[in-house]
Order: structure tokens, then sequence, then C-alpha cells
């Protein structure tokens, strides 16, 4: 299957993107080519296209998210930058998207299956029984009530069986529950 190409006339219908954040003075002086009705602005480039937000994630029809070092932004705005090869399509229903641990913001996120680093060891799903997972994730590795129901001698461990689970396999969390508890009998 080939990979669509975008460019200035495509990227903002239905794609996936991560940008990364550059200083101001990428586009300081510069007059946007295009501007959106949030106010987001665009500048393009032969390579990419740089965007100027305060709204990073979802915006209409895209997954664009941010990735940034520090908290370099004016008034909550925040100039990002994509290569046009750095896009990928989006929609609700093909399996598109994997979760890892993120060692830059040090938590699971959501990726794309075309992007570079895809590992075949991660489970692709949609988009929305990928928000589920990343919930459930986050419940695993912030709450500790839920573990007070499976007995266990080390929460970390039981922490690390469960995301792994849910990242690397098809199966469900109760099922990933069971699984632990008939383990350890």
């Amino acid at each position: 299957m080939t990979k669509l190409i975008y460019h200035k006339q495509n990227f903002f219908k239905n794609t996936y993107c991560v940008f990364t954040a550059v200083d101001f003075q990428f586009v300081k002086d510069k007059t946007p080519d295009f501007t959106s009705r949030s106010g987001s602005q665009y500048f393009y480039t032969s390579d990419g296209v740089y965007r100027i937000s305060t709204h990073w994630g979802r915006a209409a029809t895209c997954r664009w998210r941010l990735q940034t070092a520090a908290a370099t932004s004016k008034n909550g705005t925040k100039v990002g930058f994509a290569q046009w090869t750095s896009f990928y399509k989006d929609n609700e229903v093909e399996k598109l998207y994997y979760i890892q641990y993120d060692k830059f913001t040090k938590k699971h996120m959501y990726f794309h299956r075309d992007e570079p680093s895809y590992d075949s060891q991660f489970v692709l799903r949609t988009a929305g029984d990928t928000r589920k997972v990343l919930r459930q994730i986050k419940n695993i590795t912030t709450e500790t009530k839920w573990a007070t129901y499976i007995p266990h001698n080390d929460l970390e461990e039981l922490r690390n069986y469960l995301v792994n689970g849910l990242i690397t396999t098809d199966k469900t969390l109760p099922e990933l529950k069971q699984n632990y508890i008939a383990a350890k009998i």
C-alpha cells in the first residue's frame, strides 16, 4: 500500500502528526499562509509546516500532538513544526494506532502504525479502542484501589504485567487480571 503524500493542500484533512516544538524566532516577522477560524496560524515551507496555536491534540478532523521539552509559550501559544512526511492518515474505523511508553513525555501515548518507530509487538487498534486502553493504563498507573481485588505481593510487577498485556496483546483487562491471578495460584 502506498503512503499518501501530504502537502499544503491536504495535510489538514483527517491526519495524525506529531509536531516538534520550535522557538518563536522561526516564524517571527513572517506572514502566515493561512489562519484558521480558531486563530491557529500556518506557515508553509517546501519541507513542512509551522503551526502557531493555543490548542493541540484534537484539531478539527486531525490528531496533532506537540512534542515539547519545555513550556516555551507566549500566553499559552506554542509553535510547532512538522515535515510533510510526518503526516499520516487518520480515521475512526481502521486499526491505525498502537500504544507505547514515550520516554520523552514519560507516559504511555498513542502512535501511528506508519511511523518509522512502529514495532509489530504492539497491538494495533482503532482510535476509539486506543482511547479506551489509554484510560485503563492511566487508571492502572495512577490509582491503587483496583489492586485491592487482585492478590499480589508487588504492585509495580502487577502494573507492569497489566500494562504490557494491554499494549502487546488483544486480551481485555479482566482477562489479564484473571491470567495474573491464575499464574500466582
